[in-house]
Parts: structure tokens; sequence; C-alpha cells
């Protein structure tokens, strides 16, 4: 993962103009240094000069456009290489000037340029640190060239002229090479630490996304990370770096008794989680990652393989009941027709002929299960749909009331598979509701706006026992039930990305379907 560096102004302030600042701030001080050495000093020393006047009017403006310079460092005045450059042509024109002044390029002011020349290639790169090399040579030359014609100058001068210009070249030289690699490695750092900084908050989206908690523990024992399944257990964190043992004894406990290698299940807040601690970095100063895995959700896995496997074999086993079951059928029917059977006979063809299709409509039940076509979802109005299916239903199971209190709401599933559902419930209200039974059938949006279908009897409610395992296969309390239609009710809801509910009523039993709501769909849709 390879990422530019951004330029912001932290950035290029740390690159160009920081180092500049600095540099303006240095010319300033040159400045003042030489004014008042010309002042204080007389004509003694390096500061014996032929024209104390001239070196001392060139000495204030030098300190003006010196604070000039500086001042527009600080404000970071753009362009920035158009002040690189004028500050150290200035230095080298008044360092020309001031030793003119003293009469020769030999004096110790020369030894300056290379400073400026140096300091102007560090900023602004090898090209035009050759020219600001060019220009204090050649500055340095006609100062000596003066000098001589004057007088003032010996003839060896352009020796010590040559030397110092080298000198010049191989700082200049020298200082760019130097301020190029800086600038390489202060963009590479960058670079890296952009690297760095989004491998983190990659690896911080991915350990929040897990699907297990993992809390991470420097050597102290303190608690340094905690993904969201993990601040569910110990708390949240917010800006305090607890301990284990303060937000998990138990696990603390584990911990200490050597990383709970016997993978014991651990229980905390109530639910058994299995925890395993591996250890980061060196055994002495690394810290422990802490994985863990909560059980129950690996038993409801366990669960729902068992339940596909049970169900798949008990597809298999019902095709194959199938085919003998017709021939029982038919030929029970046949027995039945038949004029000599006696009274006797013909009662015990009955209970044939019932028993026969119950365990047909487990069969068919079954077998519906294992070959349910692809849901083909599509937005219906409740306010129409249910009525409709409702009053079909009624033509052909008639027994008992149906109120239907269905308001315009828009729902987004399989006409098909919700008729099933829908059917299913009506049949379960009116066999579980007693002998006058009242079954309501109403429509609504919930607390979050999702579209939902309620079927509600007056029967006696579902038994506490088997009130866990009711959408499991096989569970039923009704004497003769198969114990199939709420296992294939929540099958086909969930084809439809809706969700299949016992709601906590006071009598009765009340069944809630919520469906997913179309994209933009307001209270009143249409279908």
């Amino acid at each position: 993962m390879t990422t530019t560096p951004p330029q912001n102004a932290n950035g290029r302030a740390a690159l160009t103009w920081r180092p500049l600042l600095i540099f303006s701030a240095y010319r300033v001080v040159v400045a003042i240094l030489l004014l008042a050495g010309i002042a204080l000093g007389g004509n003694a020393g390096v500061f014996s000069a032929l024209q104390p006047g001239r070196f001392t009017a060139v000495s204030l403006l030098y300190v003006a456009a010196g604070t000039l310079f500086l001042i527009a460092a600080w404000r970071r005045v753009e362009p920035f290489v158009v002040q690189v450059v004028a500050g150290v042509l200035i230095d080298v024109v008044a360092i020309a000037l001031l030793s003119s002044a003293l009469g020769s390029s030999e004096t110790a002011l020369g030894v300056l340029l290379i400073t400026a020349v140096a300091g102007g290639s560090l900023l602004t790169g090898l090209r035009l640190g050759a020219f600001f090399a060019a220009a204090a040579t050649i500055a340095l030359l006609v100062v000596q060239t003066l000098s001589r014609i004057a007088g003032h100058a010996e003839t060896d001068g352009y020796t010590q002229v040559a030397l110092l210009g080298i000198a010049i070249f191989v700082t200049s030289s020298a200082a760019a090479l130097l301020a190029r690699r800086a600038r390489e490695s202060e963009a590479l750092a960058a670079e890296r630490g952009l690297d760095v900084a989004n491998l983190e908050a990659l690896n911080a989206h991915i350990v929040q996304r897990l699907d297990i908690g993992v809390i991470a523990l420097d050597r102290d024992g303190r608690i340094r990370l905690a993904n969201r399944l993990a601040t569910g257990i110990i708390g949240r964190l917010d800006s305090e770096t607890p301990t284990l043992a303060e937000r998990a004894p138990a696990l603390q406990r584990a911990f200490e008794a050597g990383g709970n290698t016997e993978r014991t299940p651990i229980t905390v807040s109530g639910i058994d989680y299995l925890p395993r601690f591996v250890p980061v970095g060196d055994s002495q100063r690394g810290g422990t990652l802490l994985f863990l895995e909560d059980l129950t959700a690996v038993r409801a896995q366990i669960q729902q393989a068992k339940l596909a496997s049970m169900g798949r074999l008990t597809a298999s086993i019902a095709h194959e009941i199938r085919n003998p079951l017709s021939a029982i059928m038919q030929a029970t029917q046949l027995l039945g027709e038949a004029e000599y059977l006696q009274d006797g006979d013909r009662r015990l063809v009955g209970i044939i002929t019932k028993q026969s299709r119950r365990l047909n409509e487990t069969v068919e039940n079954v077998l519906q299960l294992s070959r349910r076509s692809p849901a083909q979802r599509e937005t219906v109005n409740l306010a129409e749909w249910v009525p409709q299916v409702v009053s079909e239903w009624r033509a052909a199971f008639s027994g008992g009331e149906v109120d239907v209190q269905a308001t315009a709401v828009a729902a987004l599933f399989d006409r098909s598979h919700m008729r099933q559902v829908l059917e299913n419930l009506l049949r379960n209200a009116t066999d579980h509701a007693g002998e006058h039974p009242t079954v309501s059938v109403v429509t609504g949006r919930d607390e979050r706006g999702a579209p939902y279908l309620e079927v509600r009897d007056n029967g006696p409610g579902i038994d506490a026992e088997i009130r866990d395992h009711l959408f499991e296969p096989f569970a039923t309390s009704r004497r003769g039930g198969t114990g199939l239609g709420l296992y294939l009710s929540r099958e086909l809801c969930e084809a439809s990305s809706a969700r299949i509910e016992l709601r906590p009523e006071e009598t009765g039993a009340c069944f809630r379907v919520t469906f997913a709501a179309p994209d933009g769909a307001q209270q009143g849709g249409q279908a």
C-alpha cells in the first residue's frame, strides 16, 4: 500500500519555510554584528576600513534588507524561490560592497559568502546553488579587480579569490546534495508514516469487524484495545486504560493460570466464552492478544448445521415414503368403494384414509422445504393483499371469525411464499383458539418504521416448554400436528428477508412477520 504524502502546510514548513526563517534570522544577526563592529571597533583589526562611511551605510542597508526578508519569511510570503534567490543575491552584493569598503576581497568577509551560498543551496537545490556560487565568485573577482586598479590590493590576491571561489562551489554542491538527500529522506519518512497510519486504520477496521471478541493487553495487564464485541463484555474503554482484573476477573484468573491451555469455557456476564491468549512480541516486554469466542453463537451454528443435515435426511426419507404412500392411499380409496364391506370394515378404511392423508401432509411439507423456489420479491400493498388472501382462505377453510385491520403499508416480499405463511398462521390460530376461535390480522409499522403483519388468536397461548423451540422442525403441542408449519414459515420469511417471531401477549398467541421496506417507501405506499 503506497500513497504519496500530502503536501500540507506542516510538511512544507518542515522542508522550506522553517529553514528559510532561520536563514533570514542569521542574515539579520550578521548584518547587526557588522554594523556594531564598525561602530565599536573603529579602524582596528578586520574593520580597518578605507571608507568607514560607506561601510556603515552598506551595513545599515543590509540590516534593513535582512529585516524585511525576515518578516517575509515569518509571514510566508510567496513565491518561496523568489524570496530565497533575492535574499542570497542581497547577501552577495552586500558582502561584496562591504569588502570593497575594506579595500580588498582578501578580507575575512569573503568567508561569509560561503555561508550565504551554502544556505541558498540548501533551500533551492543544485542548479540555483551553482548560480549562487557563480554570482559570489564573480562578485569577489570584481571587488579584487577594482581594488587592484585603485592600488589597494596586491597581484597575488587573485589566487586567494580563486581558492575562495572553489571553496564556494564545493560547499554549494555539497549543501545542495545534502539538502536533496534530506528532502528525499523526509518525503520517504512521511510516506512510510502514511502507510503505517493506513495499515493501522485497516487493521483497526478488520479487528472491529471480527466475529469474535479481541482484547489487546500490554505487559502490565492493561487493556490497550478492544473491538466492538469485546466492549460488550468488558465495557467501553473511553480514554482510560483499565486492567483486565478490574473489568473481567474471571479472564484475569485464566490468564494467570497459564492462558487457558486446556480451553475451558469461562462465564462472563452470564455468557459462556472460550478465551485464547496469544503472546505478542518478546515475552518480557511484549503484550498479549486475548480472543473471546462466544460459545452461544458456536452452539447455534452447530445446531443449524445439525438441522440442515436432518432436513436433508428427512427430505430423502420423505421422498422414499411418498411412492408407497400414494399406493396405500389409492388402494384404500378403491377398497372404500367396495360394496361388500361391512360397517366395521368401512370404519377401519376411514381410519387408514385419515392417517394416510395426515402422513401425506407431512411428506408434502418436508418435500416443500427441500425444493423451495427462490424468492421473487416485489412491492405489495398490505391493505389490498391481506384481505384478499384472508377471504380466499376463509372460502376454502371455514373455521371461525377473522377480523382484518389492514392499513395501507407497502412491504417487499414474495407473494406466493407469504401466502403460505399467512395461511399457515391462520390455520394454527383457528386450530389452537378453542371452540369459538377469534382471529385478528393487523398490519402496520413498528417503532423503526418497518412494515409488519400480525396474526393473533384468543386461545390459551403457547406452552412454555416449546416456546424456545417453536420454529424448529417437529416442534408442536397439538395432537396430530406435524410440527413443520412454523419451521416452513420461518424458512419462507428468511427467503424474502423477512423475520417471524412470537410476540408476548397476556392471552392467546401473537405471531408477527416483519418485512423489508421498499426503498423510499412511505406510510401508505402502494403496490
